[in-house]
């Protein structure tokens, strides 16, 4: 309840995670909880009817707690009035939970690790029905003129102070699954009403109530595993993340603990409209991207000729495609005539609801944390090979509860033992994001990576360490359903500690296609890069994943690299294991 945790540098021995002195009722609470406890006795048993009230009412967990600890203390024992607490648990009305996951979403980076908060359902709610239930979130509070570089190092150092804050349902669907696009899934809780009401209890005690917020431990996610803990104490949650707690992680340590009792997919309205120009063929998809332009097409002879059910399903598409284009727009004169127009005609003709096929859930995912042990050989010398990567994701992972397409490293580390060179650093990297959106004839994202870290480099001109920045934007194609191909034009800064240009820049290019076979991904990139110095440089490389079990694989790579005067080639394998 005071949500204590080790703490080294306090005199006790552990310490609150809670910052706000607010909460404590003793100066020391913080850092003692049998101080805290004696103060909160002291309070609930004032002679003071004031202040027993008052207390009771504002810690109603810790009372609870307590009355079942001293139950001969009659003064504990008396109930409390409490009207502020029992107005807001007569409006929030709630008798069930559900842990919510908005996945992640292409060309969001902020999104990648996906986010978690509950709902709050009453004991009568229906499938489709929680629009109105009560939604509860932990975010940071941001300050909005911080620039990038101040919003990384604020959320990554505890800059910014987290709160728990509620709201309607549908107020985070429509900016989950209709602004940012995220499919969002649903995990209904098992648990009792006697837990319910236990995490209602303390939540009411943590209102207005300040923590840090931290990026990737102190999260939303970690916040509400806590809250899980108080309606399950027999449960333990957030001792399995003692360094970092990234959604996704959270959702399987909430399955694997026995929470959930049924799971359900709301996909965004991206996939619905995917679905829906799925369902088209090639000249319907044509005269829905015609409707939507311009909904008088509806007059002509091609949308006549159509059965009234083909009708229906191409106006339908031409209406969804326009409310996620006035997504990105104010809504104009223009547009509200247009989607008027096609809300007239879509309901004169027979209803076309689609239900895409659910994605593998997340939990299915493998682990975001990854060591690999391997080892190959670059141009006849051997080299074995260890790698530590923190998070998440890439290309060639098994693509399982993740979206295809997207790719966050962050903290990748390889290093290589040579047998006449020793160990060296062969590549760092701290940010590497892919987003790779497909276009077609509606949606047109642009594709776009950028990577910053050190990497070993075939160079003709200074020394095979390079420090680097590199971005690009581009495009993506899906020419079958597991087929893509891709193209970027690239640029890069990069320092090279032994030459004398501290920093030389460079233009490029990047293509190549990703394919799923059944037994993994298989990548084949070529990008090459023309340097200020007059340097130049071009590579291949043949990548191909084994997937093993989910969080089990082998790595395969085969890669040449050139320079003006020569190349080499290397070859490689090493085996992954996530967690």
């Amino acid at each position: 309840m005071l949500h204590f945790r080790s703490d080294s540098l306090s005199p006790t021995g552990y310490s609150s995670f809670i910052d706000d002195p607010d909460f404590f009722l003793a100066e020391t609470g913080k850092v003692d909880a049998e101080v805290e406890l004696e103060a909160t006795l002291r309070s609930m048993t004032s002679a003071d009817r004031d202040v027993r009230e008052n207390i009771s009412c504002r810690f109603p967990l810790r009372k609870k707690w307590l009355e079942a600890q001293l139950p001969n203390n009659s003064v504990l024992q008396a109930p409390s009035s409490c009207p502020e607490y029992r107005q807001w648990r007569e409006e929030v009305n709630a008798a069930k939970v559900s842990l919510i996951f908005p996945a992640a979403y292409l060309n969001s980076p902020s999104s990648m690790f996906g986010h978690t908060f509950l709902r709050f359902d009453p004991a009568d709610v229906e499938d489709d029905s929680e629009w109105l239930s009560w939604a509860l979130n932990f975010g940071a509070t941001i300050n909005g003129d911080d620039n990038s570089i101040f919003f990384a190092y604020r959320g990554l150092a505890g800059g910014y102070p987290g709160q728990f804050s509620m709201m309607r349902y549908f107020e985070k669907i429509k900016e989950y699954s209709y602004m940012e696009n995220r499919d969002m899934w649903e995990y209904r809780l098992n648990l009792t009403p006697q837990e319910v009401e236990r995490m209602l209890m303390h939540l009411w005690e943590l209102k207005d109530v300040r923590f840090k917020y931290y990026f990737l431990d102190e999260n939303c996610a970690f916040r509400l595993l806590e809250l899980l803990e108080i309606a399950r104490p027999s449960a333990p949650l957030t001792s399995k993340f003692p360094f970092t707690a990234i959604p996704a992680d959270t959702v399987r340590a909430v399955i694997e603990g026995r929470y959930v009792a049924e799971r359900r997919y709301r996909p965004s309205e991206a996939v619905l409209l995917q679905e829906r120009i799925r369902r088209l063929a090639d000249p319907e998809r044509e005269l829905a991207y015609q409707v939507a332009a311009n909904p008088e097409m509806m007059a002509s002879m091609d949308f006549s000729a159509l059965p009234p059910s083909r009708q229906g399903a191409v106006a339908q598409t031409a209406y969804s495609y326009t409310r996620y284009e006035q997504r990105k727009t104010q809504r104009s004169p223009d547009l509200a005539r247009r989607s008027f127009k096609l809300l007239q005609q879509i309901s004169q003709l027979p209803a076309d609801s689609v239900a895409p096929e659910a994605p593998e859930p997340p939990e299915t995912g493998h682990g975001s944390t990854m060591v690999a042990i391997g080892g190959g050989s670059r141009d006849g010398d051997s080299f074995t090979q260890l790698q530590f990567r923190y998070s998440y994701h890439d290309l060639q992972d098994r693509q399982e509860g993740y979206p295809r397409g997207a790719q966050i490293i962050a903290g990748d580390a390889q290093l290589r033992y040579f047998e006449n060179d020793g160990w060296e650093l062969h590549r760092f990297d701290i940010i590497n994001i892919i987003s790779q959106s497909p276009v077609n004839k509606f949606l047109r994202p642009l594709s776009w990576k950028v990577q910053a870290g050190f990497e070993r480099v075939w160079s003709d001109v200074g020394s095979d360490k390079a420090y680097q920045l590199n971005g690009g934007a581009g495009r993506s194609y899906d020419v079958t359903e597991g087929l893509g191909l891709f193209g970027f034009l690239t640029a890069r800064l990069e320092h090279d500690p032994d030459f004398k240009t501290w920093i030389t820049p460079a233009a490029g290019l990047s293509a190549g296609y990703l394919l799923n076979l059944p037994w993994g991904f298989q990548s084949i990139k070529v990008e090459g890069e023309y340097f200020s110095s007059d340097e130049i440089r071009y590579r291949g490389v043949v990548e191909q994943n084994f997937d093993l079990a989910q969080n089990h694989a082998f790595r395969a790579h085969l890669s040449q690299e050139w320079n003006r005067s020569d190349g080499r080639w290397e070859a490689g394998i090493v085996y992954r294991y996530y967690f």
